[in-house]
């Protein structure tokens, strides 16, 4: 019998995801095993966002199978959602609040019982180096910092599994370095990553 710990982190058999223009994700079949850093590479307009949207529950599949650390995907996302932490391409951030309130909000969302949300929004914000700025307003921060926060925000509730859209596009190559350095070390902590990117150099680091 198979344990759950034995189940790939994502399992997709033969997915397809249609709109009426046309084909977002034809036949996709792969199983991500639970702590690895997977990559998702892809030209802008691949179908990689759609899959990812597809592994949170906020997009239904048209045709195939997809399940997420052992559950459907679509019927079982209110289960899926608490052990999952997500990262958009584009910072969605409470642009007033400072970075420590982003944290503690989004945390406070999914944080399972018994877990210290104001440690643990401490420590998320050391991890991604941001303690010094912690009380700066998100609109107060540049490009690099916001992503950072945006990082902080997907890390509050201690997911199992990151889901991370083109984390590094728009930063500057030593930024991405010590994104690459955190994901690596997340991945040390027995996280499993799933990072769409459609740079071949970061699809090495997979």
């Amino acid at each position: 019998m198979t344990s759950p710990a034995d189940l790939p982190a994502i399992r997709a058999e033969s997915l397809e995801k249609c709109w009426p223009g046309g084909v977002a994700l034809a036949g996709v079949t792969l199983a991500i095993r639970a702590g690895m850093v997977y990559g998702l590479l892809g030209p802008n307009g691949a179908g990689k966002s759609t899959f990812v949207k597809c592994c949170l529950g906020l997009l239904r599949p048209t045709a195939g199978s997809l399940h997420v650390l052992g559950l459907d995907a679509t019927r079982d996302r209110a289960r899926v959602r608490p052990r999952v932490g997500f990262m958009p391409q584009s910072p969605a951030l409470y642009e007033e609040l400072s970075s420590r309130d982003n944290v503690r909000f989004f945390g406070r969302a999914q944080i399972r019982d018994g877990v210290d949300i104001e440690r643990r929004t401490e420590e998320v914000l050391a991890l991604v180096g941001l303690e010094g700025r912690a009380g700066d307003t998100v609109h107060r921060l540049s490009g690099g910092l916001k992503q950072r926060a945006s990082l902080a925000c997907a890390l509050a509730h201690e997911p199992e599994l990151l889901l991370l859209d083109e984390p590094t596009a728009g930063v500057d190559p030593l930024l991405k370095r010590a994104f690459w350095d955190e994901f690596r070390a997340l991945r040390d902590r027995g996280r499993t990553l799933l990072v769409s990117t459609n740079q071949i150099d970061e699809a090495a680091y997979c």
